[in-house]
């Protein structure tokens, strides 16, 4: 993925290749690969960080996916400035008291959702999941009438307050309902669905479910089409610039839903959307793909200073850096590397300047932990320096003495 980028108003109608960017009407007439990683990584609150908390990250990001429960609060502390940067209990914390939320949404996969938005995102992609379920509720028993009974049952047990998966499955089986293996899993996310249960507070290391309705604030209803544009507009003013198949592959709505939304976002919303974009989404071309994004966002992106080579980021693999992307992720390749970047868990994302350099994971025992380093090449003076200090970040998030352990470079 190289070379020049074609810049057009609204669907892609071009004006001309022209070389530069004109910052004093936020547009971007020409982008290249470097400047697109560069848009991305300040849009992204990976280098110029501007959230004031780990739930403000979350509110910024619309959805941002968490199946790795420990990584996944640190890619949301490392995006808080470092003078206020969360640890890891205070970012637990605000998931106990409900600040930020954990559930199954859009592909579905877990995601850290803020309050405010969860019911909304919740109806959105509801009917679609439940296609995409229908057969593993025929085969599990969860379906129709069956259904219905273990979501009463979750209901009932959960107004007595906050349950451990366990205590929900107990009370499945004394009802007779699923309580073990595919069946309770998938009752457990039938649940989440239909807005029956959401995350609570930890009880010690265990995580529990609470009531939807009590975590959840009330809300007025979207439409369907204004619910797409409200999370096309979001995806495109977080993650920007981003192509539509982007969006189809972060979100799981099809390439048609994507277009339609993209459309109207482009045009400045309609029919109760709130597009919540901060200037004009515009359009231009890299390579024959199309990019979308908020023109203003981007032009103070290029406005800020460049960072110095060197910027070491140790990124979760599922990181919205990442999985907020479209396969092959092409901008995330190092030079001579072709093969598709894809999360490797328990090994995360070691990045040098935007771009995979190796792997890494914090494994942690008690009040202990150890960072494993597997850089895919040797590192610059600088970027040791980099790595340093992304390390001692990540010790200072987990409140515990980090040891390292680094395997030999791969080349």
């Amino acid at each position: 993925m190289a070379g020049r980028a074609r810049a057009a108003r609204h669907r892609g109608r071009g004006d001309g290749d022209r070389r530069g960017d004109d910052l004093a009407t936020g547009r971007v007439v020409g982008v290249e690969v470097a400047e697109l990683r560069r848009i991305r990584l300040q849009v992204q609150g990976l280098r110029e960080v501007r959230a004031t908390s780990a739930a403000d990250v979350v509110r910024d990001f619309v959805a941002v996916q968490s199946q790795e429960f420990v990584p996944a609060q640190w890619g949301l502390a490392m995006r808080v400035p470092a003078e206020r940067r969360p640890g890891l209990a205070e970012v637990t914390a605000a998931l106990d008291r409900g600040e930020i939320l954990r559930t199954h949404v859009l592909r579905p996969t877990w995601h850290f959702v803020d309050p405010a938005d969860a019911r909304w995102l919740m109806e959105l992609s509801a009917e679609r999941v439940h296609r995409a379920n229908a057969t593993y509720y025929r085969r599990t028993g969860v379906d129709g009438a069956g259904g219905a009974r273990a979501l009463d049952v979750v209901a009932a047990s959960l107004a007595g307050g906050h349950r451990t998966r366990a205590e929900l499955a107990a009370a499945l089986d004394a009802a007779g309902q699923p309580s073990t293996g595919l069946g309770f899993t998938y009752v457990l996310m039938l649940a989440e669905l239909e807005r029956v249960a959401i995350s609570g507070a930890n009880v010690g290391r265990q995580r529990t479910y609470a009531a939807f309705d009590e975590r959840v604030p009330a809300s007025a209803p979207k439409s369907r089409a204004a619910a797409l544009v409200e999370l096309a507009a979001r995806f495109i003013r977080s993650r920007g610039p981003v192509t539509d198949r982007d969006f189809a592959a972060w979100s799981g709505f099809t390439l048609g839903d994507t277009r339609q939304a993209f459309a109207v976002v482009v045009d400045g919303g309609g029919d109760g959307a709130d597009s919540r974009t901060a200037g004009p989404v515009e359009t231009f071309e890299i390579d024959g793909a199309t990019y979308w994004h908020d023109t203003e966002i981007t032009a103070a992106a290029l406005a800020s200073a460049a960072p110095p080579p060197g910027t070491v980021d140790l990124l979760q693999a599922f990181d919205e850096y990442i999985m907020g992307y479209a396969a092959p992720r092409s901008f995330l390749q190092p030079p001579g590397r072709s093969d598709p970047v894809h999360p490797e868990f328990p090994m995360h994302a070691l990045m040098a300047d935007g771009v995979m350099a190796g792997r890494w994971a914090p494994v942690t025992s008690g009040r202990r932990a150890v960072v494993r380093l597997a850089p895919w090449r040797a590192f610059t003076a600088r970027e040791e320096r980099g790595l340093a200090a992304s390390v001692a970040e990540v010790e200072r998030f987990l409140d515990a003495p980090v040891t390292v352990e680094r395997e030999p470079a791969a080349d």
